[in-house]
């Protein structure tokens, strides 16, 4: 396996340990690729509209979708950037009338400060998954998918 080029965060040793003496299979597969480590696949709007995106579909017509919509974009999801699309440009690039709506409504809530970015990282799990709950389009399934 390729050296990973992202840095290891700094628990993940004691992590791997932990997985290590919990899971008998994982205490064979962690040692086996040691260089593997989760990532971030970027900023919370991102991922988030990734992850509505991709609901009820297979991956790799996920996949294609999301492709057509960052060059809708114009490689660039930022809510300012969704809100400024037409809603057919949206469509167009393969997404249903009702995903469109949750994208603008997930944009919208970034865009207006509804949501409290900041206090993320000290919330506890239920409270951000409230949170993330009152934004159309994410239930408790996608806001816990977002925590991991």
């Amino acid at each position: 396996m390729p050296k990973s080029r992202t840095k290891k965060p700094s628990y993940w040793e004691e992590a791997c340990a932990e997985l290590m003496k919990q899971d008998r299979i994982l205490r064979k597969l962690i040692p086996k690729y040691d260089d593997g480590i989760l990532g971030s696949r970027g900023d919370a709007f991102t991922t988030l509209a990734r992850s509505i995106v991709g609901q009820q579909i297979s991956v790799a017509a996920a996949q294609s979708v999301w492709n057509r919509t960052l060059e809708t974009l114009g490689n660039e999801v930022t809510p300012k950037r969704v809100l400024d699309t037409k809603h057919d440009a949206l469509r167009a690039s393969g997404l249903s009338t009702r995903k469109v709506e949750y994208i603008r409504d997930l944009a919208d809530h970034f865009h207006h400060g509804r949501l409290q970015t900041e206090r993320w990282p000290k919330m506890d799990d239920e409270e951000l998954i409230k949170e993330l709950s009152a934004i159309r389009g994410i239930g408790r399934w996608t806001a816990e998918m977002f925590l991991i």
